[in-house]
């Protein structure tokens, strides 16, 4: 009798596939159809950056965005000037270690492999798609090596200043042992001079240049104590991220972008939230996305309906995922669906009070879901990755 309705329904036009209850990736078809025109901007976020399964539906729908949307930029929360340079050596080598030593060390896994895959095919087909980062802060192994090449040219400091410059560099980036030193306050001052020192005088010529320039400036902001600023660390990374994003789009402004990220940082409205944290004027990258572009933002969250997790005390058994809590958006399709994975919006699961999530991690958050994303997508049995060993010498 339901497949009867079912093919009545279609047969009469009077279907929405908007909730449709897939069992593959074709849900990533269904989001397609019903992404509004005029979007720009698709934020797909993760809820730790472990989730395997997660991780795979978000790579086909990218595929998809790029191919029949015309999506042409992929930024993925990781150092914007090593994913820039990373990229560069990638079309041309179709070495994945170049992205690997820019990624941070939890989102380095083999699922990401088929994401590369795309992207040299894409431009080997004469479609330069580009893959970047948005984030201001350190995330691979590979910042220094590439800001030595770049020094090559610039001529306002010594040899001996340039060694300097990079071992101080080395020294704060969290990618390695030297991280103790990275609030070091000699470290910072140090790393502050030389970069203010370079951009007084370079000239940048072109892209390459413009994104050199611009690391160095990423550098200034995240390092410099500014008295009575009105962002902390928490905010300063985001405010960062929207910076370089803007820059971004400086520099390929007719491109559509899909961002792919935490889900703490592509959320939309932080006050949504009715927990200290985000009731502390807190600022999210993608809550200034959404003043700044407004509609052309459109936020995808994922969520596990089931499943397991990464342990980090035990990569090779991971524990079991809790099942949702009551009045939480997961207990709820819980209750009446038992597929795959479900795609919903606003306008096929309308709610205006507050509701509890797992979207942003294991542990439920209240909040007003429609204001704080635009699409969900819940998925049954979600199994994390393993992240690989990277070899940075490589």
């Amino acid at each position: 009798m339901r497949h009867f309705f079912l093919i009545l329904c279609i047969l009469i036009g009077n279907i929405t596939f908007i909730e449709a209850q897939e069992d593959s990736y074709s849900i990533n078809d269904t989001i397609l159809k019903t992404l509004p025109e005029n979007v720009t901007i698709v934020g797909l976020g993760d809820p730790t950056h472990q989730e395997s399964t997660i991780t795979t539906y978000r790579i086909d729908l990218i595929k998809k965005l790029v191919v029949e949307k015309g999506y042409k930029i992929i930024a993925i929360e990781g150092n914007m000037y090593e994913f820039y340079k990373a990229h560069q050596r990638f079309v041309i080598d179709n070495d994945i270690s170049n992205y690997e030593k820019a990624m941070y060390r939890m989102l380095n896994a083999k699922e990401m492999e088929a994401l590369y895959s795309f992207v040299y095919e894409q431009n080997k087909k004469g479609n330069e798609v580009k893959f970047l980062g948005f984030d201001p802060a350190f995330s691979g192994v590979s910042f220094a090596k590439n800001i030595a090449e770049d020094l090559e040219q610039v001529t306002v400091l010594s040899q001996e200043e340039k060694n300097d410059f990079i071992k101080y560099i080395e020294k704060a980036n969290i990618a390695n042992l030297s991280a103790l030193f990275r609030n070091n306050k000699k470290v910072k001052r140090k790393i502050i001079d030389y970069s203010e020192k370079i951009l007084a005088t370079f000239k940048p010529k072109n892209k390459d240049d413009y994104f050199f320039c611009e690391a160095l400036k990423n550098m200034i902001f995240l390092f410099e104590d500014k008295p009575n600023t009105p962002y902390d660390g928490d905010d300063k990374r985001d405010i960062g991220m929207c910076m370089n994003f803007d820059f971004i789009r400086s520099q390929y402004p007719e491109e559509k972008v899909v961002l792919f990220g935490s889900s703490t940082h592509l959320l939309k409205i932080p006050k949504s939230i009715p927990l200290p944290f985000y009731q502390n004027n807190r600022i999210t990258f993608a809550n200034q996305l959404f003043e700044k572009y407004k509609d052309d933002y459109f936020y995808i969250a994922y969520t596990s309906l089931s499943g397991t997790k990464y342990n980090y005390l035990n990569k090779s058994k991971p524990k079991t995922i809790p099942e949702a809590i009551e009045n939480s958006i997961e207990y709820k399709i819980n209750q009446e669906f038992d597929g795959t994975a479900k795609y919903i919006t606003e306008k096929t699961y309308p709610s205006e009070s507050i509701i509890e999530s797992r979207f942003m991690g294991h542990s439920f958050t209240p909040l007003y879901l429609w204001e704080v994303i635009d699409g969900l997508v819940l998925i049954n049995e979600v199994k994390p990755f393993e992240i690989k060993e990277i070899d940075e010498h490589k």
